[in-house]
């Protein structure tokens, strides 16, 4: 097997040496050896791979991590003020560990299963890492044989849950240098509404550590999926993420994700329209500064014909931060019908910052409607001047524009509770522009 790789780390071996839930279970326990050796084999991919030419993991390879967790004094008034949605069901994973005294998970509506995952493991076979591949280069296989908590949530069929899921996972800065391994896994049956909230939040804004989350999504025929995630974790942070599902006839999936945080963010985020009438949307924003690094993989497999999808990633950019957006499409053979949009718009504040896009389209049918673009620009001067002359000062129009070019991303949340959650962090986060 070829070495894809020249990075070296002592994941494997913890994966050996520490206690992690499930080891009971046959199937699991050869799945963990499964991703072990496949672990062994490739480490952590380096830029010699095509899906990381631009992304480093160097400096994540040269931390030593912490895996286990000092208890933590965070409380209920504490984690209230952190969480993004009053009126929610609140799954809290602090610390890489399920807190049960600040989980709201009691009274569910019917058909709803919302369980820590390292409670519901032996329910979760049917579903568990089915929608990723451990032999991926990437983190697929350090996630599945380290994962230790998560979320597991099943919608029965025909359940329209009214009330959104926050997960809501907190690193306070007690345990130094903590990596945390989640596995989120969300399966919606026949006809099944839910909205979810990926929330990943630090509470100390100097703390080293690393987030590796792998959520897992099941849409059966006809089911509904609202999905937002908000990561704005410490700017000394590693988070490493994967969203992948799979999509059958008339299944909606909409997914927003917002990338505030971390020092080096990745996110990889896969679905695979494998049942006619089935849509995704698929929308993105990054504000980034200082020497941030954030690298957004997206892909949109249309397997069958009359499927949709749309996407729309903004990035804001300042300091000498680094950006990489790379979104494919692929419309495979016979996949007549096919509607897809694609775009990717940068906003560059800075003469230092960097951008690296790359949207992409394999088009093997013939019958299809599809279009795709990126544009990368600088704030208008002469739109500064008109904000002037109107009597704001040049750093609150700068500011106005800014927030102007990013909002869009939220205007297409439909849901107003949470575009309102999700615009007031923006807000405090934008960029001034200089």
């Amino acid at each position: 097997m070829k070495q894809l790789t020249d990075i070296t780390t002592p994941f494997s071996d913890i994966a050996v040496n520490n206690t992690i839930p499930g080891q009971e279970l046959d199937w699991l326990k050869t799945l963990r050896e499964q991703a072990r050796a496949q672990f062994q084999r490739h480490g952590l991919p380096s830029k010699k791979v095509e899906d990381w030419k631009y992304t480093s993991l160097w400096a994540l390879s040269q931390e030593t991590f912490t895996h286990e967790a000092q208890a933590s004094q965070l409380n209920e008034t504490r984690c209230s003020e952190v969480a993004l949605l009053e009126s929610a069901y609140r799954l809290v994973i602090v610390d890489g560990q399920f807190n049960a005294e600040l989980s709201r998970i009691d009274d569910l509506e019917a058909g709803l299963t919302l369980l820590p995952l390292s409670q519901a493991l032996s329910m979760s076979e049917a579903v568990l890492n089915q929608q990723i591949d451990i032999e991926k280069p990437g983190l697929n296989a350090l996630n599945t044989m380290l994962m230790n908590e998560g979320a597991y949530i099943q919608v029965k069929a025909g359940s329209n849950i009214t009330k959104p899921i926050e997960l809501l996972v907190i690193n306070t800065g007690e345990t130094e240098k903590l990596a945390t391994h989640l596995r989120h896994v969300i399966d919606l049956a026949k006809d099944a509404d839910l909205t979810i909230v990926e929330h990943y939040a630090s509470l100390n804004d100097e703390s080293v550590g690393l987030t590796d989350v792998i959520s897992e999504v099941n849409l059966a025929e006809n089911a509904r999926l609202n999905h937002f995630k908000l990561q704005h974790e410490s700017l000394s942070h590693y988070h490493i993420a994967t969203l992948a599902g799979k999509q059958a006839s008339t299944s909606t999936w909409h997914t927003n994700n917002i990338s505030l945080g971390a020092k080096l963010a990745r996110n990889d985020i896969h679905s695979q329209l494998l049942g006619e009438q089935a849509h995704v949307t698929m929308d993105g924003m990054y504000l980034v500064t200082g020497k941030q690094h954030v690298d957004n993989h997206t892909r949109i497999d249309h397997a069958v014909p009359n499927t949709t999808s749309e996407e729309i990633y903004k990035g804001v950019l300042d300091g000498d931060s680094h950006a990489v957006f790379n979104g494919k499409v692929i419309v495979h053979k016979d996949a007549q019908k096919t509607d897809a949009n694609q775009s990717n718009r940068n906003l560059l504040l800075s003469r230092t910052c960097e951008i690296d896009t790359k949207p992409e389209m394999e088009i093997y049918a013939d019958d299809v409607k599809c279009g795709h673009g990126s544009t990368v620009g600088q704030l208008d001067e002469q739109q500064i001047f008109f904000l002037r002359s109107r009597g704001l000062d040049e750093t609150s129009a700068r500011s106005l524009l800014t927030y102007a070019f990013a909002v869009e991303v939220l205007q297409r949340i439909a849901d107003l509770p949470i575009r309102q959650a999700l615009s007031n962090v923006i807000e405090t986060r934008l960029p001034r522009g200089v």
